[in-house]
């Protein structure tokens, strides 16, 4: 599936001693970081809504806040958290936006006028708190289009504008990373079926080219990813 391959490049994204934070309703998130710590080997500690604190293992369910990631794990709350972002303690978190500019800022409140939308978007909740101060940003959005990365969003639910912190973009068509000297996106990583062109053509704003890598995927992730979803969910976010 080629959702496989956008779990591996959140994957790759981690990095050793990192503190993990998956937000709700974040599927690849989720996946991605077991995947990175399970069988890339990378030493991160992984926090979910849920309030489970480094769980040994999952069982992949329709929402990351299932009571399911308690088993076996103790338990760090929320606001725990948010405290830890406040004091820069928080390395990681993921957050899923329906647009992303070319200035960071994120749209997760309404598409068109913010008093009548043609279309309200499920809030930001902490989104403008956490933004700026979590140490990665990781945004994912699985339809790379001119309507998601767009030049301006409708409406700024949060930013990493005046923040120092590192900030990624995951698609269906590959990772973008921003490049604060530069004030814009560039491409980091490809999948299999995307080249230069397919992000030339659905992407809303300028961007440059970082690297030529392409994201692949080993049968034995594929595997383990098969056995931490044994209900094959994540089908419905294949594309």
């Amino acid at each position: 599936m080629r959702i496989d391959y956008v779990i591996k490049a959140i994957a790759s994204l981690l990095e050793d001693g990192e503190l993990v934070y998956v937000g709700l309703n974040s599927g690849p998130a989720l996946l991605g970081a077991f995947l990175a710590r399970d069988m890339l080997k990378k030493d991160i500690d992984i926090v979910g809504v849920a309030e489970a604190f480094n769980p040994n293992s999952i069982t992949f369910s329709p929402s990351t806040g299932s009571p399911f990631f308690l088993e076996g794990s103790p338990v760090m709350t929320t606001a725990d958290s948010f405290d830890l972002a406040q004091k820069g303690k928080l390395d990681v978190m993921f957050l899923g936006p329906a647009q992303v500019d070319q200035e960071t800022n994120v749209n997760l409140t309404g598409i068109g006028g913010y008093e009548k939308p043609s279309v309200k978007l499920p809030g930001g909740a902490a989104t403008a708190y956490l933004m700026p101060l979590v140490k990665k940003m990781i945004l994912w959005n699985l339809k790379h289009s001119k309507t998601t990365l767009v030049e301006k969003v409708d409406f700024v639910t949060g930013t990493a504008k005046h923040s120092g912190n590192r900030v990624y973009l995951v698609t269906n068509l590959g990772v973008m990373r921003y490049n604060r000297a530069k004030r814009k996106w560039e491409i980091l990583y490809y999948y299999p079926w995307s080249e230069y062109e397919d992000f030339e053509k659905n992407t809303g704003f300028p961007f440059d080219v970082a690297n030529g890598t392409v994201v692949l995927v080993r049968e034995e992730e594929m595997a383990y990813l098969d056995k931490i979803d044994p209900y094959n969910l994540r089908s419905s976010l294949d594309f």
